[in-house]
């Protein structure tokens, strides 16, 4: 009996030596679904391709029975029995309704039931007025990587802005991921935002798991370049402070910047942080871009040696003035 009790007194007392030694580990292990203590830092320019719902109408330029984001339900009319036996056919790919657009006469028209603003509508139209150009199933964006996270090659970049209004279930949660190499670059000014753009590498880097309010998340398919990867610990709440920060970005291979940022407020909901706000100030960046601009989101910043955040977006007043999510805030995502 007493060997018995002295093994559990063994057992207690190390579970409390581990919740004291690493708190950060545990509350992570339970409420913040696995956080890892630090991780690859990102910097590197995304191409992202976000898989629609359904197959997407998008180019329309002229006012027309088909508008811009409108998805395609399901087609019918002479061509489509013609085709495929039967009068009506459910759209799975863009492939079914270019084969029904090719086989179609000039003077044919072809039933669309639509999906617009969350409401299914029904209009007829003839070949001409939707061309295979107009159909889409991707919806391509540019963002910056965040982090890697080494030990199981998750990844996170931000995609809080991600949306479109015309319909709430537009994009699904899935899509794929490419390395992309600035190529564009549209300066912003004082209060205008302006956008960079790369070229799209051929190589899948990874893919799209899962989409929310602050960040898009998913695996990405190996580790390249091992020996320059930067790991980098993740801070805690208190490590947050006002005054200088870092912004990295790595928008071309083998070129790392680190761009000077001042950490200016930090907003927390309760006790805990969500942001903060910071003011660009390395001239470097400056002369460059012009401020922030769109597809910088995701872009890491680091304090003390340490990941606190990445940037989120930029504040319209002044593109020199933007926000950053907290690290943590985007991970528990």
């Amino acid at each position: 009996m007493q060997s018995s009790k002295g093994i559990k007194f063994f057992i207690f007392l190390i579970i409390n030596m581990l919740i004291v030694l690493l708190p950060n580990d545990v509350y992570s292990m339970q409420k913040n679904q696995k956080i890892p203590q630090e991780v690859i830092i990102g910097g590197e320019l995304l191409h992202m391709e976000l898989n629609t719902e359904k197959v997407m109408i998008f180019g329309i330029e002229k006012n027309s029975f088909i508008k811009n984001y409108d998805l395609i339900d399901c087609i019918s009319g002479d061509s489509v029995k013609r085709i495929f036996n039967q009068n009506e056919k459910n759209i799975l790919s863009k492939q079914d309704i270019i084969t029904t657009l090719i086989s179609m006469k000039e003077d044919e028209k072809i039933n669309l039931s639509l999906i617009r603003n969350n409401k299914k509508i029904k209009v007829s139209i003839d070949k001409k007025q939707l061309k295979p150009e107009y159909l889409v199933d991707k919806i391509p964006y540019t963002a910056t990587l965040t982090y890697i996270n080494p030990q199981n090659l998750n990844f996170g970049a931000v995609g809080h802005d991600i949306e479109f209004k015309e319909n709430e279930k537009l994009i699904t949660n899935k899509g794929e991921i490419y390395k992309s190499n600035l190529s564009r670059i549209k300066k912003s000014s004082k209060k205008y935002v302006g956008n960079i753009n790369g070229d799209k590498s051929e190589n899948l880097l990874g893919t799209i798991s899962n989409m929310g309010s602050y960040s898009v998340k998913g695996n990405v398919n190996s580790l390249q370049n091992n020996k320059e990867h930067k790991i980098c610990k993740i801070a805690n709440e208190n490590e947050v402070k006002l005054g200088q920060a870092f912004v990295v970005m790595k928008h071309n291979e083998n070129e790392t910047k680190y761009y000077k940022i001042n950490v200016t407020k930090i907003n927390k909901i309760g006790k805990e942080i969500e942001s903060f706000d910071f003011k660009v100030e390395d001239e470097a960046l400056i002369k460059k871009y012009g401020g922030i601009t769109q597809g910088m989101s995701g872009s890491p910043i680091i304090q003390n040696d340490k990941l606190i955040g990445s940037l989120s977006y930029v504040m319209t007043k002044d593109t020199l003035n933007g926000n950053g999510v907290y690290i943590k805030t985007m991970m528990k995502e």
